[in-house]
């Protein structure tokens, strides 16, 4: 066998070889699209599925505080919640933060708040972000308090970024490649004719030997 089907029949080995490799990978790429597709796009969070929280403060109006919590298309949140609250008062009192526990449908704080004007900040991280602040009156004689608070705004849009406009000045370098290799390669034939030439118009020292020697005769 020639060396040239040699190279021949390494390089279709090759190309199968490669041919494999793409399949495997393609199969794999696949895969890990469709996985990391199902997660960002098969499974939505709370927040998205229900259009953001509303918190309501509760205050009994003798120290006691709680939190309920509610979508704002109506249902209730069941989930796990992480929410905190911190009350102070203008004289400097301070209660919390303090984390709040579920009791029921409530999440209750742990104390009790004395007597006085209190501004309680109740702040929720998961399984959505919501806020809810007011000002509960606390006393023997107190009445009971209900503050709702709206969800927060959703988060403004930002503008499209400008369109980043294509560069084309690694066509001009191109143009600049084909030419230079164009003129090399013209002077390359140019020269290699001029040395044809030469080489005809110069005789061989056998043929100028010969006549030498016919010219002796």
């Amino acid at each position: 066998m020639t060396k040239t089907g040699r190279m021949t029949k390494a390089a279709r080995r090759m190309v199968t070889a490669a041919g494999r490799v793409v399949k495997v990978v393609g199969r794999g790429t696949a895969v890990a699209v469709a996985l990391v597709a199902g997660m960002l796009f098969g499974t939505a969070t709370p927040a998205a599925a229900h259009d953001g929280v509303i918190l309501t403060l509760h205050g009994d109006g003798r120290g006691s505080v709680w939190v309920t919590a509610a979508w704002q298309d109506g249902h209730p949140v069941t989930e796990a919640v992480g929410i905190t609250l911190l009350a102070t008062t203008a004289d400097g009192r301070r209660e919390g933060p303090a984390g709040l526990r579920r009791n029921g449908d409530a999440l209750t704080y742990a104390g009790t708040l004395g007597a006085g004007d209190w501004t309680v900040v109740a702040e929720m991280g998961t399984p959505a972000i919501g806020r809810c602040q007011g000002v509960l009156h606390v006393a023997t004689d107190g009445a009971p308090q209900d503050i709702v608070c709206a969800p927060p705004p959703a988060a403004a849009t930002p503008p499209p970024a400008p369109a980043v406009k294509a560069s084309y000045t690694w066509v001009w370098y191109a143009l600049g490649v084909v030419a230079l290799a164009a003129v090399a390669a013209w002077l390359f034939h140019r020269k290699s004719i001029a040395a044809r030439a030469a080489a005809r118009r110069t005789p061989s020292r056998k043929t100028s030997a010969r006549r030498t020697t016919a010219r002796r005769k």
